[in-house]
């Protein structure tokens, strides 16, 4: 079974996609066969990896899954970033009211679709599933089918509130999912020596010391460039930030650490 990691938290801005993305690079560089499914409508991830959205039907996207029942194989895209990707589609804004309507409230629909790659041969060491800032059924088919939940957070008001929100989602889910190893929360755009930040870093220790990832993910401009650019950290050139790429790396350690996996050889 791969590792399956839904990155998810009801507040915008805190990362996520960044966070999928270049996560997703990062497990790449060791060699893992990796899958990422766009589950934004936005379609920011889809984007930043390359991929034409207009280009994109609904059929090939998620929607396509979830509405005609077809095979999450046919809807893969290969990027030049070693990541096959599942594109989003803008009416993927629809997919909460679709999976509403379906047997059980559509709760197990990722997962029976990620169980026809393995029933077709085609078989993934990691997916990374890219959610929009939203509680509801889009989420709790993705815990439904992950195996890991990773929560970026920065230091803002509303974040903590989320977080809770998202700790008693989880909680919820192990109900019908148990191969659901819990919440992992990360701290994304951190600079430890910032006043906010360290007031915040307290604030996760007393509730989430449990749960609390020990990599940081710093604020850096090679993100931003590189989503500019349409790739990731570990591909684009034009800033020679190792840091933030061995930031990266460090994180897939820490989560195969985690959920019983080892890494291989690594390329910055």
């Amino acid at each position: 079974m791969p590792h399956v990691y839904a990155v998810a938290l009801e507040k915008g801005g805190v990362g996520k996609t960044s966070i999928a993305v270049n996560l997703a690079a990062a497990f790449a560089r060791l060699d893992l066969r990796v899958l990422l499914i766009d589950l934004d409508a936005q379609r920011h991830a889809s984007r930043w990896l390359g991929i034409d959205t207009e280009a994109i039907t609904v059929e090939d996207s998620f929607l396509g899954v979830a509405i005609q029942h077809r095979l999450l194989s046919q809807c893969i895209v290969s990027t030049d970033e070693r990541i096959d990707v599942v594109p989003a589609h803008k009416e993927l804004v629809a997919l909460p009211d679709v999976l509403n309507r379906s047997m059980g409230g559509g709760i197990y629909t990722l997962r029976k679709a990620l169980q026809s790659l393995t029933d077709a041969g085609r078989s993934y060491d990691v997916v990374m599933l890219d959610l929009a800032p939203a509680r509801g059924p889009v989420l709790a088919t993705a815990l439904a089918g992950a195996t890991r939940c990773i929560a970026p957070v920065q230091a803002a008001d509303l974040v903590l509130q989320s977080l809770r929100d998202l700790a008693e989602s989880v909680v919820q889910a192990h109900e019908f999912n148990a191969q659901l190893r819990g919440l992992s929360v990360l701290r994304n755009n951190y600079a430890p020596r910032a006043t906010l930040d360290r007031a915040y870093d307290q604030a996760l220790a007393e509730g989430y010391a449990d749960v609390l990832l020990q990599t940081i993910i710093p604020p850096r401009a090679l993100i931003r460039l590189a989503s500019g650019a349409q790739q990731s950290i570990f591909t684009y050139r034009g800033s020679d930030d190792v840091a933030i790429r061995e930031a990266f790396l460090k994180l897939t350690e820490e989560l195969l650490v985690l959920d019983g996996g080892s890494a291989s050889g690594t390329t910055l």
